[in-house]
């Protein structure tokens, strides 16, 4: 490799990353001084009006403000412009640094792809993030370091090493609407079976990668788990998205990831447990009732009645099932279940 081609990369990206910063800089609304972006972006004023003629020459307009009381002219930005490039338009992208942070904290809750290809994307992602950040935001106690806001949640994730090839896969069928086929391991008979699916959307639950896919053989839809997904050949097919799809309100309707099995309950909750209950949404459509002695009664529509009963006996008794009286049957068997395993060898 040559050195001196590797040291010019690395300059140019720096340069970009002072450009994009110093756009940042520039949308305040208070705009920014000379002054201000040497300090900002370690360079000398010269540097900064070389800096103001690059950013004239990619066609972003820029403009002088006098503020009473201050010396120095603020530099800002034309509220309503647009970038131009290759005579295409695009829409003003700045962020803010709310914003920024955002973005941040969401691309810091990634412990599910450990250990693959996209872990290192997020990570890349979250560098540039960080490198636009103005550091005036951040306290010296913080040591200006943008990841030092925010700490990953304890989740529980699985484990997606060697999947690489499945996770990529999958993201290109679902940006390019291709088919596929298949081998899945089914979770209830451990048998693997192959056949044809759309690939609709790759989302994430309870520290878990899945799928909505379409079985086009039947015209269901399914979840499959990521972790299952055994083979993934991409073919040349294209196929249509379906128009009533609706990932968000399918997701809404079911309490963990079981589609297609509707129940109506009412659970009740004692005063301890309805502390850990109330003020969070179990179902899209749900319903609290207070009650004198302090505990909470909740009535609510979803799907997925072996994961609702799941739900309820870890409460560890503090949770009983009103209604239906097939659904509390099942838990108190399931209970039955549990006390046998934990009973004492005669």
């Amino acid at each position: 490799m040559n050195p001196k081609a590797n040291y010019t990369k690395t300059m140019h990206g720096r340069n970009i990353i002072k450009i994009l910063k110093a756009v940042n800089l520039l949308s305040r609304h208070r705009g920014t001084t000379v002054a201000e972006l040497g300090e900002e972006l370690g360079i000398s004023r010269r540097s900064v009006y070389r800096l103001f003629e690059t950013l004239e020459d990619l066609g972003i307009p820029r403009y002088e403000d006098d503020v009473p009381g201050e010396r120095e002219k603020r530099h800002k930005l034309e509220e309503n412009y647009l970038k131009r490039a290759s005579g295409l338009r695009f829409p003003d992208m700045r962020l803010s640094a709310q914003e920024l942070m955002v973005l941040y904290l969401l691309l810091s809750s990634d412990r599910v792809f450990t250990g693959t290809v996209v872990e290192s994307v997020l990570h890349s992602i979250r560098e540039k993030l960080a490198a636009i950040m103005p550091s005036s935001f951040l306290s010296a106690a913080q040591s200006d370091r943008l990841e030092s806001l925010f700490a990953a949640g304890t989740l529980h994730p699985k484990s997606y090493i060697g999947q690489d090839e499945v996770i990529e896969t999958v993201l290109d069928a679902v940006a390019e609407r291709r088919s596929c086929t298949v081998a899945y391991q089914a979770l209830s008979t451990g048998a693997t079976k192959s056949y044809e699916i759309y690939p609709l959307r790759l989302f994430q639950h309870d520290g878990g990668l899945y799928a909505f896919v379409l079985i086009p053989d039947h015209s269901t839809l399914r979840i499959l788990a990521v972790d299952r997904i055994k083979t993934l050949e991409i073919h040349e097919s294209t196929y249509p998205e379906p128009q009533d799809f609706n990932p968000d309100e399918i997701l809404s309707q079911s309490f963990d990831l079981t589609l297609d099995d509707p129940l109506s309950l009412t659970v009740l909750f004692t005063q301890e447990a309805a502390r850990r209950v109330r003020n969070r949404r179990w179902s899209s459509v749900q319903t609290f009732s207070d009650n004198p002695d302090g505990s909470l009664t909740l009535t609510m529509s979803t799907s997925g009645s072996e994961d609702v009963v799941r739900w309820v006996l870890s409460f560890a008794g503090e949770a009983e099932i009103l209604e239906p009286e097939s659904l509390r049957l099942r838990a108190q068997e399931a209970a039955e279940r549990i006390v046998t395993r934990h009973s004492s060898p005669d």
